[in-house]
């Protein structure tokens, strides 16, 4: 069927017309009227696409929505290599009328991604954002919160020069290696922005960037690496709520202004370094400890009213924190992407940028399905719809079932609801160095503010925000 995949050169568009005659030519015009329920449902999420052009000088046949459907496609099938991926793409492509010209080869595809990247992508993860803040509508709110969670990992890549000075080698010494920060909905792991970069970027920086895209009733979840006063700052400056732990490695205050007018609950704590305290002013937090005296954990937020974030309440959703590690081994293990088969830097850099595009968008499509039939998306499964998927891109074309089948498939994708009565812990494990060991964070540094930095706070009249 794809006699022309070793095609070099662009993919520009071929004027020869093709006369085709007898039953070949009949065959062929009816499978291309055929729509395919899995093109039908992701195409409709690049519909701000349809009017963007390519931007080479050229004339071609890969427009910006044929290729991001057609990349989607690719990053949710299940083949060994790229080109496999892409016939298996191009053979579910080609039976929807809107993509009946497009291009044939796997290098033209590639080309097109890496043209339109700095484009398409921008606006791709924006339309998906707002789709995301209507589906999240749906999803049941913990405690009048939304719950977002940020954490980082790393994807490993093929050991080559042109990714080796694209990404660098990190932690591990051996590959290169690329760096995501993401934030999801701790439900259903339903991104929402995330960033790509080298593998010894630092995720802090990419929070700060991400601050002005959160929803307004966003809680916002993070583990230990994330403390500081700039990110605090950031988050507090876009009023932007949190709940992050924290340990040794942070310095707190108290009893900064012990007469003042306004009496702030709970335990409350200020963020002073001492190196910024002529250029910035103090940032007053809530700190809530939880646990016993053996492993107490030690929570910093923003939120200084009881009576909107509870220290039982707060416990509640940290826990609720794994989500976000979830996310990532669901992206790695169940998707396949614990390894990119890019073997450039920029193609890397695409590939991964369109695989999370993908995993965003069959969650979209699952939170819809569930939704419609006025089902809890909170249990939605991965699995499940990775499987639905892959079964409805592998189906013979002539015995694919309608849209309305394949959205009732979706709604189907639901975790179990038994309850687990014994424990996940396997009976023996042998102690190697690999072995984890219980950790517990030391407590943060608390001490009261001394008599001139209480002097130099109401010199400066810096408004604190009770």
């Amino acid at each position: 069927m794809f006699c022309c995949l070793d095609r070099n050169g662009r993919d520009t568009m071929n004027t020869r017309k093709n006369k085709g005659k007898g039953s070949a030519a009949f065959n062929q015009g009816a499978a291309s009227d055929y729509r395919h329920p899995l093109v039908e449902s992701i195409k409709s999420y690049f519909e701000s696409l349809a009017k963007v052009k390519d931007p080479g000088k050229r004339q071609v046949r890969w427009n910006p929505r044929a290729v991001a459907t057609a990349t989607v496609l690719m990053a949710l099938g299940n083949r060994p290599t790229l080109r496999f991926a892409c016939q298996e793409a191009l053979a579910s492509l080609t039976h929807d009328r809107c993509f009946k010209r497009v291009g044939k080869t796997y290098n033209g595809l590639v080309k097109a991604q890496l043209r339109q990247a700095d484009g398409v992508l921008p606006l791709v993860k924006a339309d998906l954002r707002c789709r995301a803040k209507i589906a999240l509508q749906h999803v049941e709110k913990t405690c009048g919160w939304t719950l977002l969670a940020i954490d980082g990992s790393k994807v490993d890549l093929p050991r080559t020069l042109s990714n080796e000075h694209h990404f660098g080698i990190a932690d591990n010494g051996k590959c290169p290696q690329a760096f995501i920060t993401a934030i999801v909905e701790v439900h259903t792991k339903l991104l929402w922005d995330w960033r790509v970069d080298r593998g010894n970027a630092s995720e802090k920086k990419h929070l700060v960037e991400m601050v002005k895209e959160l929803p307004s009733d966003s809680l916002l979840l993070a583990d230990g690496n994330f403390v500081g006063y700039g990110i605090w700052q950031a988050l507090e400056k876009q009023s932007r709520a949190f709940l992050i732990r924290v340990g040794g490695n942070v310095s707190l205050l108290r009893n900064l202004w012990p007469e003042a007018n306004i009496k702030l609950k709970g335990n409350s704590v200020y963020v002073w370094p001492k190196d910024l305290q002529k250029k910035v002013p103090p940032l007053c937090l809530r700190l809530i400890v939880l646990g016993k005296a053996s492993r107490r954990i030690y929570l910093l937020t923003n939120v200084t009213e009881p009576s909107r974030l509870s220290s039982k309440a707060a416990g509640k959703m940290y826990r609720l924190r794994w989500g976000a590690e979830i996310f990532y081994r669901g992206f790695k293990r169940t998707l396949g992407f614990f390894k990119l088969k890019s073997r450039t830097g920029r193609r890397g850099r695409v590939e991964l940028e369109w695989a999370m595009v993908a995993c965003c968008v069959m969650t979209l499509m699952g939170i819809a399905a569930v939704s419609r039939l006025k089902r809890d998306a909170r249990r939605i499964s991965h699995a499940g719809l990775l499987e639905v998927v892959r079964r409805r891109l592998n189906e013979n074309p002539r015995r694919v079932r309608g849209l309305q089948q394949f959205q009732l498939a979706l709604a189907c994708c639901l975790k179990d609801t038994y309850q687990r009565r014994g424990s996940k812990a396997s009976r023996y494990r042998p102690r190697t160095k690999n072995t984890p060991r219980s950790h517990v964070l030391k407590p943060p540094k608390l001490r009261r503010a001394t008599g001139k930095e209480r002097l130099l706070a109401c010199n400066q009249q810096w408004k604190m925000a009770a």
